[in-house]
């Protein structure tokens, strides 16, 4: 029962998402985390970040963020760059989904 309520609490709190427009905000600090990232991975994923329609499913594109930026470059610079997301994500998804890389 108690995965029920989780779940409940869950769906409560994505239903409680801001309007689109505020999700910009978050667009454009994932864009920035992928800079001087090339190829055609991370055009697919800019796409997915521009296709993202709520808070949570920018959240959960971090692991993928993570490792392209890992390959260009090193995974303490992947671990700065997803971990500096957390400030703009605090105020819109609930405390347990964030972690610190």
């Amino acid at each position: 029962m108690a995965w029920k309520r989780s779940l409940q609490s869950w769906l409560y709190e994505s239903s409680m998402e801001p309007p689109k427009a505020n999700l910009e905000a978050l667009r454009l600090q994932l864009h920035d985390a992928l800079q001087q990232c090339e190829g055609p991975m991370c055009e697919r994923l800019h796409w997915r970040i521009d296709a993202a329609c709520t808070a949570q499913h920018l959240w959960l594109l971090r692991g993928e963020i993570f490792q392209l930026v890992s390959r260009e470059f090193c995974q303490q610079e992947a671990a700065l760059r997803i971990n500096a997301l957390l400030p703009a994500f605090s105020s819109r998804l609930p405390e347990r989904m964030l972690t610190r890389v």
